[in-house]
């Protein structure tokens, strides 16, 4: 009886889009492995009648994300599809935005897809192809104190059967972007949330976290991808009291081409940066240094996380004759009472 139902529910939401009235979604679609076209039923764009203004909403439950294939045929200047998410990130589609968009829809929240055109009729389309994906279970880290964990962003993604990871600490959590510099980073569809999937207090994209960091409110921190592009960067997380003891504790990436890296001690209450370095592989070149020459000028790659008793790889007080080579994927700079640029590119030889 139960899925007699179901067949005249889908059927009437087939019968009823036709005519674009607005139906939504059924509940009983929303499942993973399972595809929903938006108007029901339909294979290609369907055309928008003018004077159109419907809301049309794509709902997930917990431990499940949407991929979400919109096929714009806007013609009219004044044709529009504004596309709403509850990370608040608002992208408006006309006619002079990509004919195919992509956008993923958060474990237990709504995007909605407003379509809209006005009086004169430019025989504008669109479709929604809507594909359900069911989350993976996460897996769990600890973070100790001294500590430094990272991930690399292709680790995190969903899409590509990885799992998501969250960070536990005895203490809240600072977290940062390795940014390697690669111009096709891309950060959009990676999500920070402040706890875990069970009890998320705040969702955040990632890219909000490209520039400064993320202090978390409690002591658990989630990182997942949705999408599958290549990224190059990484997330880092350390231990708020930890990152306390310098003016800044930031991240930094390197890649196959060469990046610079900007820092600054000679400014704060401490005088005194910390910045870790994620490479691309476990073989790091330093091309150049360029610092100042104040006498009490420290300038250090050490052994990560940085201790007084943290091996150090360069002493660029010492060292002034260039490229050389750290063999660690992860380490950090340390300044003090000390400005530097710094030049770095991570080889695979």
């Amino acid at each position: 009886m139960k899925s007699v139902l179901l067949v005249s529910f889908i059927a009437a939401f087939v019968a009823s889009s036709t005519a674009l009235d607005c139906t939504q979604i059924p509940a009983n679609a929303v499942e993973p492995d399972n595809f929903v076209n938006v108007p029901a039923g339909a294979d290609a764009p369907v055309q928008i009648p003018p004077n159109y203004d419907c809301t049309y909403n794509v709902a997930v439950p917990p431990m499940v994300y949407a991929r979400v294939r919109l096929e714009n045929g806007m013609k009219g200047n004044n044709d529009l599809i504004t596309v709403r998410d509850e990370q608040l990130t608002k992208t408006l589609v006309s006619s002079r935005t990509n004919s195919v968009m992509e956008f993923y829809v958060f474990p237990n929240t709504t995007t909605t897809f407003q379509v809209t055109t006005k009086s004169v009729d430019m025989h504008s389309t669109f479709r929604l192809v809507v594909f359900y994906h069911e989350m993976l279970p996460t897996s769990v880290n600890y973070l100790g104190n001294p500590d430094m964990k990272y991930f690399r962003l292709h680790y995190l993604q969903a899409n590509s059967y990885f799992t998501p990871q969250t960070m536990v600490s005895k203490e809240r959590i600072s977290l940062s972007v390795a940014h390697s510099g690669w111009d096709y980073d891309n950060y959009q569809n990676f999500f920070v949330i402040d706890g875990d999937f069970e009890n998320p207090k705040y969702v955040y994209r990632m890219s909000r976290f490209v520039h400064r960091n993320y202090i978390s409110t409690g002591n658990k921190l989630t990182v997942v991808g949705l999408d599958n592009t290549v990224s190059q960067s990484a997330v880092v997380f350390t231990p708020l009291s930890q990152a306390l003891q310098y003016d800044s504790v930031t991240s930094f990436g390197t890649y196959f081409q060469a990046n610079q890296l900007e820092i600054n001690a000679k400014i704060g209450n401490k005088k005194k940066q910390a910045v870790n370095v994620i490479a691309a592989n476990d073989y790091t070149r330093i091309l150049s240094v360029d610092k100042t020459s104040d006498p009490n000028c420290s300038l250090k790659a050490v052994q990560s996380p940085p201790t007084a008793t943290s091996e150090v790889f360069l002493d660029f007080s010492t060292v002034n004759d260039f490229p050389r080579n750290i063999t660690h994927r992860a380490f950090t700079i340390v300044a003090e009472n000390c400005a530097a640029t710094i030049k770095m590119v991570s080889l695979d030889y």
